[in-house]
């Protein structure tokens, strides 16, 4: 909670995105430049592949994130810390993606430590949310033979982005 109010006294990020993982599971970070909010996608790629996910508004969920658990919120205490050190505030989509070299799973921890080696990596910085959301589609298809628009599509965050006008929209 600490860590979210003072991220919330920042100015904006820019886009930008963060690749990296530890132990079979990897996390694409997508930084929107947008007050704070935070998304999760979960998904385990292979023959069957699944997904979940869990959103948090400004004001903060009411609710557990039984969707994604754990996992939710080790990710979320990572990009805090990212951006506190940063000193900006961001919309955040994280995409995890869990790959057969993760065969036992060995509890949240791994999710906290997997999206801090993701967020130490040098982030690719972008001009648009387009041309990010294409970079990351084309990204993890490649990286993955994954297709992420159905996620894209779904996302709460990124349609909340879109629909919500802000002051200095105008």
């Amino acid at each position: 909670k600490q860590l979210t109010d003072e991220v919330k006294k920042h100015s904006e990020s820019d886009y930008l995105a963060f690749f990296g993982g530890y132990l079979g599971n990897y996390y694409l970070v997508l930084m929107f430049p947008h007050c704070w909010s935070y998304e999760l996608f979960e998904t385990v790629v292979g023959e069957n592949s699944s997904f979940a996910t869990d959103f948090e508004p400004y004001d903060g969920r009411k609710d557990y994130a039984d969707n994604t658990a754990g996992g939710y919120y080790a990710a979320r205490h990572a990009v805090l810390e990212k951006l506190a050190s940063m000193k900006r505030q961001s919309g955040v989509l994280a995409l995890r993606f869990i790959t057969n070299e993760y065969w036992a799973p060995l509890g949240v921890w791994v999710c906290r430590e997997a999206t801090r080696k993701s967020l130490k990596s040098k982030p690719i910085e972008f001009g648009s949310r387009e041309l990010m959301l294409k970079y990351a589609e084309a990204f993890v298809k490649k990286k993955f033979n994954f297709d992420i628009s159905p996620l894209i599509q779904q996302s709460k965050l990124l349609d909340a982005m879109q629909r919500q006008r802000r002051l200095v929209d105008f």
